[in-house]
């Protein structure tokens, strides 16, 4: 997705009072503050009452939401015919501030901290899952090639150490 169309989205949401938080490769480059890499998706952190909101704005802008094999009911993707795609990922807060994804037993989670994240697209300012705990969700997987250079760039620009799937 090309950085002018996640700035219109951002700003779409914005007017339409949404909150909520950019995660994966847009939310690491917002962190960094410059786009490092081609993203072929917008990842969102969202509450999940606000899905059917999100929904909504995306189709009026010419998306469709696409079933994908076996999707939670809290992860959304919208599809536009030009196929850039909106991957929502709808969650509960919990009484300690932790946005939950589904069932709470799964232990799939946006910890509390991990909505402090501030960052920039193009120079707009957004919201973003703050770099500790994108660090974190990356080390929890097999990491492809984004991965390794979205981990490696978070870790230069804020002096972190490489989580330890990352070390060679």
């Amino acid at each position: 997705m090309q950085i002018d169309e996640v700035v219109r989205r951002c700003q779409c949401f914005e007017q339409a009072n949404l909150a909520f938080w950019v995660d994966g490769g847009w939310g690491v480059d917002a962190l960094l503050g410059r786009q490092t890499r081609p993203h072929g998706d917008l990842d969102l952190a969202v509450n999940f009452t606000d899905l059917a909101a999100f929904d909504r704005l995306l189709k009026q802008e010419g998306y469709a939401r696409i079933t994908r094999g076996n999707d939670p009911e809290w992860n959304w993707v919208l599809q536009h015919e030009s196929g850039r795609s909106v991957d929502l990922h709808g969650f509960v807060r919990d009484a300690m501030g932790n946005g939950i994804l589904g069932d709470p037993g799964e232990g799939s989670m946006y910890p509390a901290g991990a909505f402090e994240g501030r960052g920039a697209i193009n120079g707009v300012a957004v919201r973003c899952i703050a770099a500790p705990f994108v660090l974190a969700f990356r080390n929890g997987f097999e990491p492809r090639d984004v991965d390794h250079h979205d981990v490696e760039a978070l870790c230069a620009q804020f002096g972190f150490a490489l989580p330890s799937r990352f070390q060679t």
